[in-house]
């Protein structure tokens, strides 16, 4: 009996000890992570940049972070994001962002749940287009009809609001489901002025409106009202 205590007792601990050596992560704090593009005091002549970097390996995670004009000098957070491996042990060393010109700066840091890489940063100049409309436009505000509002008639007059974003020529795009869930699609088009009317049959639906610009930026979806025609 004392035998079998014995083994039992050695077999916990090196199961303990097993365990242990499962969740240990590796220590990254002396690794850097290398930056391909954009390098220092680069002038990027487009106003799409793409970023790149190196791999480290250990790592689980990548902080980015990008900053006008500086991290020093920050006056803008642009971006601050971080890329995590996927089911299938991947994970991104890249990312593409739009920006209007000007000077910025990058930096990125390899992690792991328990340690970091010290940040690489680099700084580098957008020379592009400097018309370029990278504004999105407003969130349209639904007014009318009211949301939960009923009617008898069939014809239904729809009004919301947005104020204009200086730049490329925008649009009003209105869409209608029949379901709350928002996966029925029955009808979408192009509001004018911020209005719009349409013949609906009798039941509930649901409807928001999202804006579009010329240069391909989009709003977010305004809220989602619901009206019923008796």
């Amino acid at each position: 009996m004392k035998w079998k205590i014995g083994m039992y007792v050695a077999a916990v601990v090196l199961f303990l000890t097993a365990c242990e050596d499962i969740l240990e992560e590796v220590d990254l704090s002396d690794r850097q992570v290398a930056i391909f593009a954009p390098l220092d005091s680069t002038v990027v002549n487009s106003n799409t940049v793409n970023f790149n970097w190196d791999r480290v390996e250990d790592a689980t995670a990548y902080r980015f972070q990008l900053a006008a004009p500086s991290f020093v000098d920050t006056q803008q957070l642009v971006l601050d994001s971080i890329f995590e491996v996927d089911t299938l042990g991947r994970v991104s060393t890249q990312i593409q962002q739009e920006l209007v010109n000007g000077n910025y700066e990058w930096r990125i840091r390899a992690q792991n749940s328990g340690f970091e890489t010290p940040y690489t940063s680099s700084t580098f100049t957008v020379n592009g287009d400097e018309n370029v409309d990278l504004d999105p436009p407003n969130t349209p505000q639904l007014i009318a009809p009211l949301n939960g509002a009923s009617q008898d008639e069939a014809t239904v007059n729809f009004s919301w609001t947005r104020e204009d974003v200086p730049g490329t020529a925008e649009r009003d795009s209105i869409y209608f489901f029949s379901d709350a869930g928002l996966q029925n699609l029955v009808g979408k088009d192009i509001g004018a002025n911020k209005a719009y009317a349409a013949n609906f049959a009798s039941g509930t639906f649901y409807w928001f409106v999202k804006a579009f610009d010329a240069a391909g930026n989009e709003s977010d979806d305004s809220s989602t009202f619901s009206f019923t025609v008796n």
